[in-house]
Parts: structure tokens; C-alpha cells; sequence
């Protein structure tokens, strides 16, 4: 009988760190900056309203155990002239889950409302997948995002090679008869 007890107290212990072996391997912190740029967003509503062509930018991100802690907006424009700016507060956790919750609109704006938003980010760190949101205002559907890709200024020497180029020609035809 003892030994059947300690069979199943070892086998007990064994499943418990399993568990927990399994629950830090899922809980690793999210390595990735969100604010590092605009986010383009893409969804519609049930209505049959399109989001295209609204943004979606994180302005803090900070780090609370394994989860981040998020602050943005998203500027909102429907095909149907809604508009508008919603401040939010969410959190991006470790299994990459996002969940935002909006607390603000900023006027001036037109039919958009508080809402609550889910969604996953990609592996890549740059999309955000199978968004919903749901809200009293604008009726609930799916969205997504990707990060906007950064614009690739021009080196500083191409200003004055240009410049050059163009006081030659200038030269050249005054020079021609």
C-alpha cells in the first residue's frame, strides 16, 4: 500500500513540474518594439463598413513581467465617413495575445466608439492576425495590421551632386551659342 501511495505522489510531483515546465516554455517574454512605426489596418465591420486605410500606433510599451503594457491610438476612417481618433490602454501578453481597450475619443470625430479590441501578433513581430472587436458603436468584425515599412531617405551627398548636375547643365547652355 505504501508503495502504491508513493507511486502516485511521484507520479503526482512528475505531471505538476510537467505543467509548469510547459507554462514557462509558453510564458516567454514577447521580444519585439511596437512602437517602432505606424501600423496600416485593414478590417470591416458587419454593416458592411471597410477600416481600410486607418492606423494604428503604439506610443509606450512597457514591461510588466512576461507581458508588455501598451498605450496608442488608432485614427480611425470608414468608407462610410466615419473618422476619428480612439485612445486605448491593453496589454501584448507572453502567447503574443493583444487585447486593447479604448478610453478615449478624440474630437473632432464621427461615428466611431469605444471599443475593445483581440488579436494575435505574428511571429515576424510586424503583423498583427485575427483581430475582432467588439463595442455599443461600431458593429464587431476582424481586423488586422502591419507595421507601415519605414521610408529610406535620400543620402545627404545626393543633395549636393544634384546640385552639381544641374549648375553644369546651366553652364553648358550658356555656354552654347
Amino acid at each position: 500500500m505504501n508503495l502504491k501511495n508513493n507511486a502516485i505522489r511521484l507520479l503526482t510531483l512528475l505531471l505538476v513540474l510537467l505543467a509548469m515546465v510547459s507554462q514557462t516554455a509558453n510564458a516567454a517574454p514577447v521580444n519585439v518594439d511596437l512602437t517602432s512605426g505606424t501600423w496600416l489596418v485593414s478590417g470591416g465591420d458587419t454593416s458592411g463598413v471597410s477600416w481600410n486605410g486607418s492606423t494604428l500606433v503604439f506610443e509606450t510599451q512597457i514591461a510588466i513581467g512576461d507581458s508588455l503594457s501598451l498605450t496608442g491610438y488608432f485614427d480611425w476612417v470608414g468608407s462610410n465617413g466615419s473618422f476619428g481618433r480612439e485612445r486605448f490602454t491593453g496589454t501584448l501578453f507572453a502567447n503574443r495575445e493583444i487585447e486593447l481597450s479604448g478610453f478615449e475619443i478624440v474630437q473632432p470625430a464621427r461615428g466611431i466608439g469605444l471599443t475593445n479590441y483581440f488579436a494575435e501578433l505574428a511571429v515576424s513581430g510586424t503583423e498583427i492576425i485575427n483581430g475582432t472587436w467588439s463595442g455599443p458603436v461600431i458593429p464587431s468584425n476582424n481586423w488586422s495590421a502591419r507595421l507601415a515599412p519605414a521610408p529610406v531617405p535620400l543620402p545627404a551627398a545626393v543633395w549636393p551632386f544634384l546640385s552639381g548636375l544641374i549648375a553644369i547643365a546651366a553652364f553648358r547652355s550658356k555656354k552654347r551659342p
